[in-house]
């Protein structure tokens, strides 16, 4: 893998049209953690095409890379110098509602916007009201409740893969073996560009009650104005207890490490408290694994996506 000077040189010397390129970007405008901490590698495709180019060179170049929507789901570590952070660009941003029953979204298209503009139109995702991010982000993780979640809604996603040892765009037509819990598995899958979705219209007014039901319910029950990335721990499939209730019994509510803490008010949500370092959020999510281990013989799987540790 390159080091950091001959990354930026052969992202600098790219020749990738419609590319935004930023050297030093500031963590905290990036990421829900607001972790103050600066990245040396922002890049922006503003299109598929100059997507495609771009990871087409970083792969070629063995450079790793991850790419971000609202930075509401994820940890990176400020100390890898060698990753390259790619946000997607204004035309991924859209949403458009066609013949009766279908939508087309683009990957870095507004959660909250999400909801309501389909509540406009009928269309009832209340049960992804609160949940923060872009829906390029939502359906990678399969995003929603113990009820529901938005990969049952979705026919089919415009995406990159790699095929023969090169970088495609294609539709992929979603199937239910594609995903699960949490989890969207789709062969050689690189980047997801747009969603289409099916779903049938509903009453709005229970549309509108639904949604304020659900952001209720995430302001009594999660800290909402604090620094996180979301439940930090997938439920796990192996117990009758959730991984906030596991966590919770040990008695971790206000655990500090750093400074990172778990949270006082949901025992599944990491909170950068005090400045902390992405290595404070990583080494505290460490401890709490560990003990749940230790305590209860249960792996807990990682809902937030880690990257460069």
């Amino acid at each position: 893998m390159p080091g950091e000077d001959k990354i930026k040189k052969i992202i600098d010397n790219s020749g990738i049209k419609n590319l935004k390129i930023y050297h030093d970007a500031d963590m905290r405008k990036l990421f829900t953690f607001r972790i103050n901490a600066i990245i040396p590698f922002l890049v922006i495709p503003e299109n598929a095409e100059a997507l495609v180019s771009l990871t087409a060179c970083l792969l070629d170049n063995n450079i790793e890379y991850f790419i971000i929507g609202g930075g509401s789901n994820s940890l990176i570590n400020d100390l890898n110098k060698n990753i390259v952070i790619i946000k997607l660009g204004r035309l991924f941003d859209s949403i458009d509602f066609k013949e009766e029953g279908s939508i087309e979204c683009g990957a870095a298209y507004n959660m909250a916007r999400f909801v309501t503009e389909c509540y406009k139109e009928s269309y009832n995702f209340a049960f992804l009201a609160g949940i923060p991010g872009t829906l390029g982000g939502a359906v990678a993780g399969n995003s929603g409740t113990k009820f529901s979640s938005i990969c049952e809604f979705v026919d089919r996603i415009e995406c990159l893969k790699i095929k023969s040892n090169h970088v495609v765009k294609e539709e992929h037509k979603l199937r239910k073996n594609d995903f699960g819990y949490r989890f969207l598995n789709i062969e050689n899958l690189l980047a997801i560009t747009k969603i289409y979705l099916k779903k049938e219209r509903a009453e709005k007014e229970l549309v509108f009650n639904e949604i304020l039901e659900r952001i209720k319910y995430k302001k009594a029950s999660q800290p909402l104005n604090k620094f996180t990335a979301g439940c930090f721990f997938k439920n796990p499939l192996n117990s009758n207890k959730t991984a906030a209730e596991l966590i919770d019994s040990l008695d971790l509510k206000g655990f500090q490490y750093g400074g990172a803490a778990v949270s006082k008010k949901h025992a599944n949500f990491i909170e950068n408290f005090k400045d902390a370092s992405s290595m404070d959020i990583y080494n505290l999510s460490r401890i709490i694994a560990g003990m749940v281990k230790d305590n209860f013989n249960i792996e807990l799987e990682n809902e937030v996506k880690i990257v460069g540790f």
